[in-house]
């Protein structure tokens, strides 16, 4: 079975029978010429630790070792991460691994189904299965991160199923024991439709955790905010909270608030383009290149109760 078919029919299986040929994409044919010369290999072992590990080099037969390369550097940039497959580790922009360590131990992963909205390439997903996690429903509308998290399911066939939509009204029925919206808020033109999406999809007796960019103040970018034109509220916690017991949330409660450096987001080798660093004001790094207090993030959980 090819990649694409293969693809088609994870996400059928999910409940989203979506035809590969019907997506939007310049790169998409080239990106699926890539992905169709893949192997079939089992790996021996994987782990879904800080690097999400699919198997070691051993596993690989050498004639892949470049098609397993060039497909890798075919799907940058990546963001999130660690990963490797098969040895061959790709260094995403973020080390999204010190954010899961903030929130994890928070959460009760056991027999639990996510929902996972604008997760990229899946790294949270990954990580809720190793905590526990029952499955993992992925939701972005970037079509290269879905096709990075499919990439590595292709070896490994994990619950961590990611499909290519955005978080709309209609896009998703279920109802889920834990929501993750992390780092999208912010790029919501209606952070209140946003969360109100969240309260519906989040089940009687479960949880949300949201993650967001904050400042002790809200303020609204007149422009730009850290080079991103999409950024259209940086709430303040106090603002959040408020926001979260709007819309039917009880107990929302502060995880963690962690200055965002340039450690844990920067450029790689498979994200070369702009990152934390060049947003930053050269001669004072507590200001954006816009004059505005630099990014902070910080992390909340609420509860459904009704």
């Amino acid at each position: 079975m090819r990649f694409r078919e293969w693809l088609e029919s994870t996400w059928c299986a999910a409940g989203f029978p979506i035809n590969v040929s019907e997506l939007m994409h310049g790169k998409l044919d080239s990106w699926f010429s890539t992905l169709d010369r893949l192997p079939e290999i089992q790996p021996i072992e994987s782990q879904f630790g800080d690097s999400i590990e699919i198997g070691a080099t051993v596993d690989l037969p050498s004639e892949f070792s470049d098609t397993l390369n060039h497909a890798i550097e075919s799907l940058k940039p990546w963001r999130k991460g660690p990963l490797s497959l098969f040895g061959c580790g790709i260094d995403a922009e973020w080390r999204s691994n010190l954010k899961w360590d903030r929130f994890s131990a928070c959460v009760q992963w056991d027999a639990k189904r996510v929902l996972d909205i604008g997760c990229g390439n899946g790294y949270f997903g990954f990580r809720a299965l190793d905590a526990g996690a029952k499955s993992v429903l992925g939701l972005d509308g970037y079509l290269l991160y879905v096709l990075q998290a499919a990439m590595v399911n292709w070896f490994v066939h994990s619950k961590n199923v990611v499909v290519p939509l955005r978080f709309e009204g209609d896009s998703v029925s279920d109802e889920f024991d834990i929501v993750l919206s992390m780092g999208v808020i912010y790029h919501q033109r209606d952070a209140d439709a946003h969360l109100r999406g969240l309260f519906e999809r989040c089940q009687p007796g479960g949880q949300v955790v949201l993650e967001s960019i904050v400042a002790d103040e809200d303020f609204v970018p007149a422009d730009r905010y850290a080079g991103m034109r999409n950024v259209y509220l940086i709430p303040s916690v106090s603002t959040l909270e408020t926001k979260l017991r709007n819309v039917g949330f009880s107990d929302p409660m502060l995880i963690d608030v962690s200055e965002t450096t340039t450690y844990e987001q920067r450029k790689t080798q498979l994200m070369p383009y702009q990152s934390l660093g060049d947003a930053l004001d050269p001669s004072d790094s507590s200001l954006t290149i816009e004059g505005l207090p630099a990014p902070k993030r910080a992390i909340l959980i609420a509860q459904r109760t009704h």
